[in-house]
């Protein structure tokens, strides 16, 4: 996997405010950049120990410095992390449908980017 993206400041920034580091990040499922002032940051995928996660973080118009938050969810099963880690906004924003998580959750192609 391409892990440029681990490199991005707004990327680094959000996931401060998650329970795990961005290091912990196996592979991104589903993203959506956020912008300042805007749309919060939203990354849904699989950490190194096996578990799934989602993070939302969000920056007001100055940046991360000043006004900011997030918060990130950690599952056992991506069913779980969709169904009580997202809001249905969320969910929408990321192309995530709850009827994926009936079956067991076969993630889109990846091409390594976010």
């Amino acid at each position: 996997m391409n892990e440029e993206w681990k490199k991005d400041y707004d990327w680094q920034e959000a996931f401060g405010f998650a329970d795990f580091s961005i290091d912990d990040v196996a592979t991104v499922l589903h993203s959506d950049e956020g912008y300042n002032d805007g749309d919060s940051w939203l990354s849904f995928g699989k950490l190194k120990n096996g578990k799934y996660y989602f993070l939302s973080a969000w920056c007001d118009y100055t940046g991360w410095d000043c006004q900011s938050g997030g918060d990130s969810f950690v599952g056992d099963t991506a069913e779980e992390v969709m169904r009580f880690g997202m809001s249905d906004a969320e969910r929408k924003r990321l192309g995530i449908d709850l009827g994926d998580a009936r079956h067991e959750y076969v993630p889109p192609y990846i091409d390594g980017d976010i």
